[in-house]
């Protein structure tokens, strides 16, 4: 496969340039300028060509759950990768440890499957060691934080759980994050009413993300900034960024920008089942969701999610005026990076794999490659 004409990405230099890109055996192996090949070449003329789309936080789309201890992904995975997203980690919601195994043990049988669409790189639990008291719309339950669990959580994963949320004032919380850093899994402050002394012991302790930040924490304010004060101003914390103009705000989109920069921030999709299925009601957990306009809530009508892609997250960092060379750190680079295959994917460099969007300056997308096969 030859991807010719196009104004591509350079993974190295962070430039698009126009030139031609060879795809052998699912990888990129050339790229260079006036490139030939005897199979069959795609011409991005006046395209962009950029690495594909991977969501490190999302619960499922088209109907699928992905915290279901028995789901297909097949449907999710081709919708993604329609979508521009080629690899994801299925997020599990705050669920009882043995509900959350149970998810843990799907996903590893779901990720050795192969289908045409995106590849399931990796797990996040969202949860269930989460603040009572900033839940959102879950229901975590009422159970001690302990490092046995983590341990146990990262075991039951075989290598695949790469993010866990815990809030930092919950006891024991500090054991756990150790823990979990130990395990080789990201730990996440998110869902927490932490002080800003709490959130950064818990970043000392080697907390290094942000679960959508903003949403699910204690509010800022200028006397005591708690947790939103230590994620938004330790280089050490990468946030993760929803960007559907419904959890975030413009403003408030920018200023996470002009305070961590690209490569401190993770664009994320947050969605549920619903996201690719319209408005209309739907049950999660056991509970209704309602889905009007776009937008998810309860019944109570606190958001419960987003219902949108990373496109669509995308695109609207592009209206703002985020340069498109830098939305691709924050949506492909950054969680390559947070699920350990950046040395795979998350950029276009020769020996990776042919993960690839080809769209037009305002990501309109005209074809999407996974590990060089055209969706």
């Amino acid at each position: 496969m030859l991807i010719k004409n196009g104004l591509v990405l350079n993974g190295k230099t962070r430039r698009f340039e126009q030139t031609d890109m060879l795809i052998k055996n699912g990888v990129i192996e050339e790229i260079g300028e006036n490139l030939s090949c005897d199979s069959e070449a795609f011409d991005a003329e006046g395209m962009k060509v950029i690495a594909g789309f991977i969501d490190t936080h999302i619960h499922g789309c088209v109907g699928v759950e992905f915290a279901s201890p028995d789901e297909d992904f097949t449907k999710a995975r081709q919708w993604l990768a329609s979508e521009g997203t080629t690899s994801f980690a299925a997020t599990v919601r705050a669920m009882p440890p043995e509900e959350v195994i149970a998810a843990e043990v799907n996903i590893l049988r779901e990720s050795k499957r192969e289908v045409l669409g995106a590849s399931v790189a990796g797990i996040n639990l969202e949860g269930p060691f989460v603040s009572l008291q900033k839940s959102g719309v879950m229901t975590p339950p009422d159970i001690e934080c302990n490092s046995q669990a983590v341990r146990l959580f990262a075991e039951k994963a075989s290598g695949l759980l790469k993010i866990i949320t815990i809030a930092p004032e919950r006891e024991n919380a500090l054991d756990a994050i150790k823990t979990a850093v130990e395990c080789g899994v990201n730990a996440s402050i998110g869902h927490t009413d932490a002080t800003y002394s709490q959130a950064i012991n818990a970043v000392d302790a080697g907390a290094t993300r942000a679960t959508h930040v903003f949403n699910a924490m204690r509010p800022f304010s200028h006397r005591e900034t708690g947790v939103l004060g230590a994620v938004l101003t330790d280089k050490r914390i990468n946030c993760e960024m929803i960007c559907d103009l419904v959890h975030l705000d413009e403003a408030t989109i920018r200023i996470v920008y002009l305070l961590k920069g690209c490569e401190n921030i993770t664009l994320v999709s947050d969605t549920g089942f619903m996201s690719g299925l319209g408005d209309g009601e739907y049950i999660v957990g056991g509970r209704k969701r309602i889905v009007k306009d776009g937008v998810c809530r309860n019944l109570e009508g606190r958001i419960a999610g987003s219902c949108v892609s990373m496109l669509a997250g995308a695109k609207n960092l592009l209206r703002l005026g985020v340069p498109l060379n830098e939305i691709s750190v924050m949506a492909s680079l950054n969680p390559a990076k947070a699920l350990g295959i950046s040395d795979k994917t998350g950029s276009l460099e020769i020996g990776k794999q042919a993960d690839i969007i080809v769209c037009d300056d305002e990501l309109n997308i005209s074809a999407v490659f996974v590990k060089g096969k055209r969706i």
